[in-house]
C-alpha cells in the first residue's frame, strides 16, 4: 500500500477487465427529488460495476443562496459539479502518484470558474449559459518532482471519467413526462 493505494489490487482488477472486458462497465443513478423552492434532495441509485451490484444509499442536498431564490442551507448544483471533477481528478492524481512510487504528504486541488448570470436567467441571449472555463490548480507536497507531477497531471486529463465528460462530447437523452 502507498498513499492508502492497493497496487496489487488495481493490478489484480486490471487483469480482470482486460480477460472479460464486460466485467470494465460500471454504471450509476441517482434520483432527484424537489423539496420545495429551488432545493433538491438528491438519492443515490445503487451501482453496478461488471456483474457486482454495490447498494447505495445516500442522500445529499442542493440549494442556492438567498440571490437565486434559495436558503443558502447546501452547496449549489455547480458546487457539486466542480466537487465530482475534483473527487474524479484526486483519486487518478493520487493513483498516478503511487504507480510512479511517489509517497504523498498532501494534496489539495483548487477548481474554479465564473458562471454568468446572464445567460442563465435568460436576460442576454448572447450571453453563455454555462461555464466558458474552469481553472484547477494542484498544490502538491511529496517526494516526486514537479515534471512528475505534471506529467501525472497530463495522464489524469487523459483519463478522468468526468474530466473527460466534460472536456468530449457526451450524448444526453431525456424521456418525456
Amino acid at each position: 500500500m502507498l498513499n492508502g493505494i492497493n497496487l496489487d489490487g488495481l493490478a489484480a482488477y486490471t487483469q480482470i477487465i482486460t480477460r472479460n472486458p464486460a466485467e470494465a462497465i460500471s454504471s450509476y443513478g441517482i434520483t432527484a427529488n424537489w423539496l420545495g423552492g429551488v432545493s433538491t434532495e438528491i438519492r443515490t441509485e445503487s451501482q453496478k460495476v461488471g456483474s457486482a451490484e454495490i447498494s447505495k444509499d445516500f442522500s445529499f442536498k442542493i440549494d442556492e443562496p438567498q440571490e437565486l431564490l434559495g436558503n443558502n442551507q447546501a452547496p449549489t448544483p455547480q458546487d457539486y459539479l466542480f466537487a465530482g471533477l475534483a473527487g474524479c481528478m484526486m483519486v487518478g492524481f493520487v493513483v498516478g502518484a503511487s504507480q510512479k512510487d511517489i509517497k504523498l504528504e498532501s494534496v489539495v486541488l483548487t477548481i474554479k470558474g465564473n458562471l454568468n448570470l446572464l445567460g442563465f436567467l435568460g436576460i442576454d441571449p448572447n450571453a453563455p449559459v454555462g461555464f466558458e472555463r474552469i481553472e484547477f490548480h494542484y498544490d502538491v507536497k511529496g517526494n516526486g518532482t514537479k515534471d512528475d507531477y505534471d506529467e501525472i497531471i497530463r495522464k489524469v486529463q487523459q483519463t478522468s471519467p468526468n474530466y473527460r465528460t466534460l472536456v468530449d462530447s457526451v450524448i444526453l437523452t431525456t424521456s418525456k413526462c
